[in-house]
């Protein structure tokens, strides 16, 4: 794929139009162009209209200025460095994870599904958020070998495991409530976005419902509940508007009873990053 076209920009300083011929509608994704504004690569269809793509970054300039920022804020967290020991805590509503000592010299593993209730609207609520605790002999040093890549790695799929419990059935649930039929969901380990949303392209003549493939990055179930929903109800929108339209912020915005601004905002606090989340004295 080459870039066909560059165009400047106010807050993007370029736009690098990248034609795929697989491509069916436009995608943004932040350039890292080494320029301080950082840029934004736009990936078109092959017959595409230079003015439709630029009305179409007008129309999401403010997700995509949030987008550079969350962009911006993760290649900062890769330049910290948390140190994993007795001390690190992550402690959310729906997961904590913690390391203590036991009798044994081997390292063990304690794990404990998360206890889930639902109000009297259907929400789910988390009565106690499930456990996964790393137990290590007395005089473990966490510092030999490479064992501080070892346990990072280790968390994440924790962390996955209980996303898989927990994120999928709830977007199940908000799927079946609205009527959207879902081909397939994966969580996976993204950093760069909390979810995205795609067409399912394989259609039969004995069905010819449109479905979708729903992708959730495992960060998501570190969130507070509500912003989860925020994230869920984001990506099922998106079978509905495939963009980022005024018509897709107001049906947003109803699914969360007007609270969507508030929300958005309160998620920028947060970054794809295992270590973002760590407890901090």
């Amino acid at each position: 794929m080459l870039c066909d076209k560059i165009l400047e920009d106010r807050d993007f300083g370029h736009l690098y139009i990248i034609v795929n011929r697989r491509a069916v509608r436009y995608t943004f994704r932040p350039a890292n162009d080494g320029t301080p504004k950082i840029g934004i690569r736009v990936t078109v269809p092959p017959r595409y209209d230079v003015k439709d793509v630029v009305r179409a970054v007008e129309q999401n300039r403010t997700q995509l200025l949030s987008m550079l920022q969350v962009n911006q804020t993760a290649k900062d967290k890769k330049t910290e460095t948390v140190h994993i020991d007795w001390d690190f805590r992550i402690e959310t509503d729906c997961l904590h994870i913690s390391f203590i000592k036991g009798t044994s010299q081997k390292v063990l593993f304690h794990k404990e599904a998360a206890q889930i209730d639902k109000n009297m609207h259907g929400e789910e609520i988390i009565l106690k958020p499930a456990i996964l605790q790393f137990v290590c002999p007395p005089d473990f040093d966490f510092d030999k070998g490479d064992r501080q890549a070892l346990f990072e790695r280790a968390i994440i799929e924790g962390v996955r495991m209980y996303a898989k419990a927990q994120l999928l059935p709830r977007l199940l649930g908000y799927a079946a409530r609205y009527g959207i039929q879902l081909n397939e969901v994966k969580i996976n380990s993204s950093k760069g976005r909390w979810g995205s949303c795609s067409q399912h392209k394989q259609r039969s003549l004995l069905n010819s419902k449109k479905s979708y493939n729903i992708n959730l990055s495992l960060f998501t179930l570190l969130l507070p509940m509500h912003l989860q929903k925020l994230i869920l109800l984001h990506e099922l929108t998106h079978t509905i508007y495939m963009d980022h339209s005024p018509a897709f912020h107001a049906h947003l915005n109803t699914w969360l009873e007007g609270k969507e601004d508030a929300f958005e905002k309160e998620l920028k606090k947060y970054t794809t990053s295992i270590f973002s989340f760590v407890k901090k004295e």
